[in-house]
């Protein structure tokens, strides 16, 4: 029953903040995100990472992604799959160089100055998605590119990471490689006929189920298995998810409706805790003994991301505004980063030293992320 207690007081003061920051006119997410960190072990000490907040927080980060699909033009992004890939590959290489000379500067090893940088190249969109739909900038065309170039950003991040570990460990082969290439390719083949034939199929069948909401419960079916599919071929969970929404969305049955019901499941329990959980593991004391690093970590991840992406976007043939709008949807860290942190610590890739110290980086870029966005947004409004 504690856990439940938890969610209860995390669910009642997320209600809170988010008034209070939608009153400042700032993201509701910002607040969320201090929350978890006065909740968290930085403060209060009140609220652990468990499993059963984990299991919310994933459930949670899988809706948002998902929504964002259903939210999606599909002809936006095959009209800007182009610009996507450019502002992607520019925002991963200058985060990537700028992080190892960093870590260099600092006396870390060659061997794991260049994890780290692989840390800091990957995207979370998820933070972005949510700042985006709250100022209706989602549907725009900067912020059609953003969801395309951090669908392969996280590619690309993936990508890097499997020759890294790989490498760095002793244990690449070329049959890894392409193996890792077969199941993409897997994947790519069976969402194309998943999204023309077997899911219009599926929806028009759920119209004539007998059930409360049977729509709404075979979209999330079909979210819950793209996701588990995404993972079992080593891709992030949440492209699984954005890309079932983006099915769903574009079959001829498909109403609002469905949108509206899974963000009131999504935003009044899972969304909020995901937000939460980054926050959670914040610890001033590391950030007090290794300052100078984690500053220039900090520094070079946002500035990484909003020059390269940005770069990427003005060769492109985007104005500086939107520039600045797409390269700062890039900034955000998040769960992905968390995730090929966490991979790295475990084959001793990165370590104990260092690990916090890239913990409380990524987490401070998550939280300044959405700061960015809104007022690059505020200076090129719709």
């Amino acid at each position: 029953m504690e856990f439940i207690t938890l969610l209860a007081l995390m669910l009642f003061l997320t209600l809170i903040v988010s008034h209070i920051f939608n009153k400042m006119n700032l993201p509701a997410v910002i607040g969320q995100l201090i929350l978890g960190v006065i909740l968290g072990r930085g403060m209060l000490n009140i609220v652990k990472s468990t499993n059963e907040l984990q299991l919310f927080a994933d459930i949670g980060v899988i809706l948002l992604m998902f929504i964002a699909g259903l939210e999606s033009d599909l002809k936006l992004l095959r009209k800007h799959l182009g610009p996507s890939i450019t502002v992607a590959i520019f925002g991963v290489i200058l985060p990537v160089a700028l992080t190892l000379l960093t870590s260099l500067i600092f006396n870390i090893n060659m061997r794991e100055s260049i994890f780290i940088s692989v840390v800091f190249a990957a995207t979370s969109v998820s933070i972005s998605v949510e700042v985006l739909k709250s100022l209706n900038y989602l549907s725009s065309t900067s912020g059609t590119v953003i969801l395309g170039a951090a669908v392969a950003d996280d590619i690309l991040a993936i990508s890097i990471l499997s020759v890294m570990s790989g490498t760095l460990t002793g244990n690449f082969s070329m049959k890894k490689i392409w193996t890792l290439l077969a199941l993409w390719v897997l994947f790519v083949i069976v969402t194309y006929v998943a999204y023309r034939f077997i899911v219009p199929a599926i929806m028009k069948l759920a119209d004539y189920a007998e059930a409360t909401h049977a729509p709404t419960i075979t979209a999330l079916v079909i979210c819950l298995i793209f996701a588990y599919f995404a993972d079992w071929v080593q891709l992030d969970s949440v492209l699984g998810a954005f890309v079932a929404g983006i099915a769903i969305s574009n079959t001829p049955n498909y109403n609002s409706k469905i949108n509206r019901n899974i963000e009131i499941v999504g935003y009044s329990v899972f969304i909020p805790i995901f937000f939460i959980s980054i926050g959670l593991n914040l610890e001033f004391t590391s950030l007090l003994k290794d300052f100078w690093l984690i500053f220039f970590f900090t520094v070079t991840g946002i500035f990484g991301k909003l020059i390269g992406a940005g770069f990427g976007a003005r060769i492109s043939g985007f104005n500086m505004k939107d520039s600045y709008v797409i390269g700062s949807g890039m900034i955000s860290r998040g769960e992905m980063a968390l995730i090929v942190a966490q991979v790295g610590y475990s084959v001793h890739l990165l370590s104990e030293e260092y690990y916090s110290t890239v913990i409380i980086s990524i987490i401070l870029i998550t939280i300044l992320a959405p700061f960015f966005l809104k007022h690059s947004i505020s200076k090129n409004p719709i």
